[in-house]
């Protein structure tokens, strides 16, 4: 199972927040086995809106777009789930009259397109090359 954290580090003064990998074999025991971090993200609290916000809910393969809300698309391979890593990005330009990138969900279809929302502009359509 893949888990997003949002923005945690604004309530709880914890490190950028992360896509975690969770063994649900035992629904009733979860265990956090993975995670992927941005490179470049440390301890250092962060404003609201900054982290992953949230990773794809169709799984296709083992490659999962997600949305990081100032970090644009990661997409990221859990094809070794010990060791995720990002295999592609993009990253909108700053909307006009915003001092940062506002992207926030993802998903995608069976043609592999890839749509993420612009808080501020509406989608943005990507494809896989």
């Amino acid at each position: 199972m893949l888990v997003a954290d949002e923005d945690a580090s604004v309530l709880y003064k914890a490190p950028g927040s992360f896509l975690w990998i969770v063994d649900i074999t035992d629904e009733t025991r979860p265990v956090p086995f993975a995670s992927y971090q941005l490179d470049g993200v440390d301890e250092t609290p962060t404003p609201i809106h900054t982290g992953l916000h949230q990773p794809a809910e169709d799984v296709k393969g083992t490659e999962i777009p997600t949305a990081w809300h100032v970090h644009g698309m990661r997409l990221v391979d859990i094809a070794n789930p010990h060791r995720p890593r990002e295999t592609a990005h993009f990253v909108p330009d700053v909307p006009p009259g915003c001092k940062r990138v506002q992207t926030n969900d993802v998903c995608w279809d069976d043609r592999g397109l890839i749509y993420i929302i612009d808080r501020v502009r509406g989608m943005h359509i990507l494809e896989r090359t």
